[in-house]
């Protein structure tokens, strides 16, 4: 079994929950793995190498305070990462594609 980062993991569940969407015009997946690297880089990772592992790290985050980190992170990258995009807006596209444009803003 791989090495996993379980607060990716978790993190990326969390992502998809339709509140913390409304915070982003955009969802294609640029934006979405801006927010998703910003949100990591302010949370302490969470490895694990087995099934039990991953189990116990699962078990770990049904605590409130753990996932509500994660979401205050993810939320607070959402709100930068809209306001911030890699990519031009498309007019009448509903924010879900990137301009042909090209890209721009700050790396993530």
């Amino acid at each position: 079994m791989a090495v996993v980062n379980m607060t990716e993991v978790l993190a990326r569940q969390i992502l998809k929950d339709p509140e913390l969407l409304k915070l982003l015009p955009c969802h294609c997946d640029r934006c979405l793995d801006d927010v998703l690297a910003m949100a990591l880089n302010h949370l302490p990772p969470r490895y694990a190498a087995t099934d039990t592992g991953q189990l116990y790290v699962q078990v770990e985050y049904l605590r409130p305070q753990l996932r509500s980190d994660i979401l205050r992170e993810l939320a607070q990258a959402a709100l930068w990462v809209s306001s911030h995009p890699h990519h031009q807006s498309v007019e009448g596209a509903g924010g879900d594609a990137p301009s042909a444009k090209g890209e721009g803003g700050s790396g993530a």
